[in-house]
């Protein structure tokens, strides 16, 4: 059984270019978590901020682990 392993960026550019463009959504996902949502569920919703926060996380966590599971 022999395998065509190639190492490095220039052989794996695709692979490479999907893990950044993942990392800058969760960064622009947190990004949005810390500024723009406590705010607006003071706000809209009249929640406390640390609430707001709370349910964005239990809501991305369960959303992320259903996906992994499933794809």
């Amino acid at each position: 059984m022999s395998t065509n392993l190639k190492l490095g960026l220039k052989e794996n550019w695709k692979q490479f270019t999907l893990l950044v463009i993942v990392n800058a959504f969760v960064g622009a996902m947190i990004g949005l978590e810390r500024t723009i949502l406590p705010e607006m569920a003071v706000k809209e919703f009249h929640l406390d901020a640390k609430s707001a926060i709370l349910s964005f996380i239990v809501v991305f966590g369960l959303t992320k682990a259903l996906t992994d599971e499933f794809f």
